[in-house]
Order: C-alpha cells, then structure tokens, then sequence
C-alpha cells in the first residue's frame, strides 16, 4: 500500500529540508506552506500521517492537529516546534492527541523512525478493525 505523509510548515526552507531529508522512504509526500493549505489537502487527498510545525501564523499546529483529531480522526499526528514549551506539549496531546512530539532540529532519521513506526501502528489498528468487523459471534 502506498503511504501519504503530509508536512506542514510556514517556513519553505524547513518544509524542502525535510522532503529532502524523507525523499527515499516507501511513502509519497505532500507539503503545506499553512494550516488552511494542510486542511485542502486533507479534504482532496487521503493522508495517514501528518507532520505539522506548531508556530504557523493564521492557525496553529495544535489547532490543525485538533481539526484533524475530530476530522480524521485515522490520521495519525506528529508536531514539530521550535519552541516547546510545557503547555504547547500539553495543548498538542490533549486537542491533537498527537502520536509523537519533536522539537526542531529534530533529527531526520528519528522523524523517519517515528513516521514509520506510526504508519506500522495505524496499519495494526486497521487490521485489528477489519478483524472485528468480519467476526461473527458463535451461538
């Protein structure tokens, strides 16, 4: 199956410099230069996994983290922030349930470890509902 990964970030030479960084793993990526241009996507293309810087002007990573929660909700969710602090963690986890937190640099092998583990974890969840879906009870 072929994987979409969608990243998000206001700042073009970050968003290049992690295409670039990802550009060999087995899934295709699409890039978002705002929120509002992430969510576009989201409603035209299906996406598993997006990677959304949190300082963005306009709406924040948290907040389209949070959209995308209640939205499609299957997608899984990664920040990335240059500036964490406490309650952007805490924001992050509890609007976005977000699967993993970095802060910037982050590391390009540890943000493909991550994106990959997360795409095997929603590939089990998938399976695992396509499991109980087909299971009929014995009487």
């Amino acid at each position: 199956m072929n994987h979409i990964v969608l990243l998000v970030d206001d700042d073009e030479n970050v968003l290049h410099g992690l295409a670039r960084a990802l550009r060999r793993q087995p899934y295709q990526l699409y890039t978002a230069r705002s929120g509002e241009e992430a969510m576009s996507i989201l409603k035209a293309h299906p996406v598993d996994v997006v990677v959304a810087d949190e300082q963005m002007p306009g709406m924040s990573g948290s907040e389209l983290l949070a959209w995308i929660a209640r939205s499609y909700p299957e997608v899984m969710r990664i920040v990335l922030t240059g500036r964490a602090t406490a309650e952007t963690a805490i924001r992050a986890i509890n609007e976005g349930a977000v699967y993993h937190f970095f802060t910037k640099p982050c590391h390009e092998v540890q943000l493909a470890l991550t994106i990959r583990k997360a795409l095997e974890e929603k590939e089990q969840e998938k399976g695992t509902s396509l499991i109980l879906a087909n299971w009929t009870s014995v009487d």
